[in-house]
């Protein structure tokens, strides 16, 4: 196959992953708060929601399908050679690591136990915190997503 159409085919992959897999992040500023409003029920379905989203959706583009296709593209695209000199890549790369720590070992933690505070009763001290934390780390993690995006897309310096 030409390497050009395997760079194109992998790009595709990779954009698409990328709104595939990052998109719905973008709802979780507008659900969250909601799920806060909605009361106990309405609350609950909405965060269940969420952890739904993240695990069948988000979870599996960010651990397989993104580093997979990017880490394919690096080498058929050459930006293997010189990789330093190529700093909207690697510090794109490190953004991504940073954004996929605070979500996985942060966000997904978080919401998992609200939801299990949420089904044992009524909000307590340590579920209203959690969702402070949460509040607090969710515009973090979309802003490095954006700043990821536009470097890939506009590459500067290459």
């Amino acid at each position: 196959m030409d390497t050009g159409l395997l760079i194109a085919i992998l790009l595709l992959i990779h954009a698409a992953g990328a709104i595939i897999g990052f998109g719905p992040v973008f709802t979780f500023a507008i659900l969250g708060p909601l799920a806060g409003r909605a009361g106990p029920q309405g609350g609950m379905a909405l965060l269940e929601a969420m952890d739904a989203i993240e695990h069948k959706l988000i979870l599996p583009v960010a651990i397989v399908v993104q580093p997979l296709s990017g880490l394919t593209l690096i080498f058929l695209a050459g930006y293997n050679v010189n990789f330093f000199s190529h700093y909207w890549l690697w510090i794109g790369i490190t953004l991504y690591a940073i954004a996929f720590n605070l979500a996985v070992f942060g966000q997904r933690t978080r919401l998992t136990r609200m939801i299990a505070i949420a089904k044992a009763g009524p909000p307590t001290p340590e579920f209203i915190a959690t969702a402070k934390k949460v509040a607090q780390t969710g515009p973090i993690i979309t802003v490095l997503l954006v700043v990821i995006i536009i470097l890939m897309v506009t590459k500067p310096g290459a």
